[in-house]
Parts: structure tokens; C-alpha cells; sequence
């Protein structure tokens, strides 16, 4: 979790971004990690407050133009409209920047579709990848600066996956620990296209016991209800989603990992507050979508997921049971000492580290 006085997002990064003639770093300004700060902290000594106003400083003018540096770094292809990093910094990005802060204190920007294409999966398949026109990922990127300290307050420390200075080497060091201690059955596991099928209906549930900013709530829910395009191998574009969509995050989306843990944080606090892992023995080590507890097991449990290298967390819905699809093909029972080269768990490599 999150320590009172450091950065909650890119406060460990040190380098500098050259956008057209303006230099820009990626470390987090004071300023922003101020606000950073009084959010997480207000929302971790007060469980059940929820934060009204904060669309003003999605707005912020250091806020977006530190956005724009973090979507610069990571640079990335053009959305539906085309415009690339190349595009705004030959025309200026501070008159973009300033053009962009105009709609949103308007209310008049309106996000743009949001480009699909297929990328191909190490084990066979392919995997859906949304991408956002720059616009839209630069206001996400603002959104995560502020949303993202409320709500790391409030997740579970068994989720690793898309959170600051968590990774998938965090999740395989927690395994390690509880093979340590005696838990030795693991259970691979995966959730079928979990991003795609994320219900709108919940997850605004979720995002909204602990943001009432009506603002706020209306961006999520246009990046939700944002159409999808589509081209097959003549070229040929097919638009579907949009306001009628009631389910899916694009997976490529900045937002996206920051609400589909918002939504998974409700499997994993049922799973803790009603004393399941000592009902069943089990423990969670979930990192995005990956991960699923199996309650048959006659000995103790841990759900470890990878996924082509990288593990990712999930979300399930623990009063719904059935809510989520495992992926039968992924779903792996074994032991330790049966199989200790296990390769989602590496535990042998980890305990030499």
C-alpha cells in the first residue's frame, strides 16, 4: 500500500519527455503529489467518505500538461481521428493543451471512438486492444492522476496487478510466502475476457461509494458508452458498442486497469470480510485478470495467474458466483512438490533472489 509522503503514480520516474520545443518531466510535480497525498490520506482514515468535488482538478492545468507528458512517453499509435504526438507538437502542445482544458471545463468534450485492433496471443488466439485517440487518453491519464489515490486506499493487499510500485514480481513473492508456509495446491486459473464483460452498471456502483462528483461519474461513464471501431482484412469499418454497450473496458484504455481493479476489489473484500479464506483454506493472490479461488479443494488454496509472461488482476463478483467465466484451458490444478518448475509461480528462482 501506499506510505504517507511519496508519490502515488509516476513519482519514481526520473526522466524527462521532449514534446516539440517544451522539455517535460515525468516526475510527479510537488504540487500534484500534495494533492495526491490529502486524497489518499482522507480516504484511508475516513472508509466511508465519498469525494464531491474533484472534476475541478481532472481540469488543472499542471495536471493535464503532466498527463500529456506521461501519454508522451508511453507514446503509442493514433486513435480513429489519426492525430499523432508528431501532429500536435508540430501545430504546439500548449495551444492543444489549452484548446483540450477549454472542453473540459465546458462540458463540451465528448470522447472519440475507440480503435480496436487484434494482437495475437502466445499461447494461440488473439487478444482485443483498445485504443483511445490521443485526446481522450491524455484526459483518462488526468483522471487516473486523481482518481487513482482514492482509490488505492481502499484495495485489497492480495491485488498486485496495475497498481503503483506493485508488480506481477510482488504477486509471484506473495505466493512464495504461503508455499512457505504449508500451501502447497495451486490453482492457475483464468477469467474469460474479463475487461470485455465488466458490467456498466456495477462497476458505476463501485466507483460511485466513493466519488459523487457528478462530473466525474459522467466522464467514466462516455469512456464506458465510447463506440468501438472496427476494420476487417478489406478495410471495411464496423462500429459497435456505444450508448446501448452495457458491459466491457477497453483493455488498452488508461482507465481501464484502474476500474477493472476498482470492480475486482469487491470479489476480493467479500472474500476477506466473510472469513472465506478460513472457510475454504484458501488464499487470493490475484493480479488483473487472473485469477480465480476454487472452493472444492480439500486442501489450501492460492489462485496465481500468468499470463504470456505477465500475470494480470481480476474481478469477480463475490455475491454472484457464476457472474464471471473461467476459462476452462487455463484452469490448472497442481502441486508443489508434483510440479516445482511451475512456471506461474517460480517460486524455486524467487527464493535464490
Amino acid at each position: 500500500m501506499p506510505v504517507e509522503g511519496r508519490a502515488l503514480t509516476s513519482g519514481a520516474l526520473s526522466k524527462m519527455v521532449r514534446a516539440g520545443g517544451l522539455v517535460m518531466s515525468l516526475e510527479t510535480p510537488e504540487k500534484i503529489r500534495t494533492l495526491q497525498r490529502k486524497l489518499y490520506c482522507k480516504a484511508k482514515a475516513e472508509p466511508s467518505f465519498r469525494f464531491y468535488l474533484l472534476y475541478d482538478k481532472i481540469c488543472r492545468e499542471d495536471i493535464l500538461q503532466h498527463a500529456y507528458a506521461l501519454a508522451r512517453a508511453n507514446a503509442g499509435a493514433p486513435g480513429v481521428d489519426g492525430e499523432s504526438f508528431a501532429d500536435i507538437e508540430a501545430a504546439g502542445v500548449e495551444k492543444w493543451l489549452v484548446g483540450l482544458r477549454e472542453e473540459l471545463i465546458s462540458k463540451t468534450y465528448r470522447p472519440a471512438p475507440v480503435r480496436r485492433v487484434m494482437l495475437p496471443k502466445p499461447g494461440g488466439g488473439e487478444r482485443p486492444l483498445g485504443i483511445p485517440t490521443i485526446r481522450c487518453r491524455v484526459v483518462q491519464t488526468a483522471a487516473k492522476l486523481v482518481l487513482e489515490p482514492i482509490f488505492e486506499a481502499d484495495l485489497e493487499n492480495s491485488a498486485y496487478g496495475y497498481r503503483p510500485r506493485r508488480d506481477a514480481t510482488g504477486a509471484v513473492k506473495g505466493v512464495h510466502r504461503l508455499i512457505c508456509r504449508g500451501y502447497t495446491d495451486v490453482v492457475d486459473a483464468d477469467l474469460s475476457k474479463y475487461f470485455d464483460s465488466i458490467p456498466h452498471s456495477d462497476l458505476l456502483k463501485s466507483v460511485a461509494r466513493r466519488i459523487v462528483d457528478r462530473h466525474v461519474l459522467r466522464l467514466i461513464k462516455m469512456w464506458l458508452k465510447a463506440p468501438v471501431e472496427e476494420r476487417d482484412s478489406d478495410g471495411k469499418r464496423r462500429m459497435t458498442g456505444g450508448k446501448r454497450s452495457t458491459r466491457g473496458t477497453p483493455q488498452g484504455g488508461v482507465a481501464s486497469p484502474m476500474l477493472a481493479n476498482v470492480y475486482m476489489n469487491r470479489f476480493l473484500k467479500h472474500w476477506r470480510l466473510t472469513g472465506r479464506h478460513e472457510a475454504f483454506r484458501a488464499h487470493v493472490v490475484a493480479y488483473a485478470d487472473d485469477c480465480v479461488p476454487r472452493r472444492h479443494l480439500r486442501k489450501e488454496v492460492r489462485c496465481c495467474a500468468r499470463d504470456g509472461g505477465r500475470s494480470s488482476g481480476a474481478g469477480c463478483q463475490g455475491q454472484a458466483p457464476n457472474h464471471r467465466k473461467l476459462r476452462r484451458s487455463r484452469a490448472v490444478v497442481v502441486s508443489v512438490a508434483e510440479k516445482a518448475e511451475l512456471d506461474s509461480v517460480r517460486y524455486g528462482s524467487e527464493r535464490r533472489a
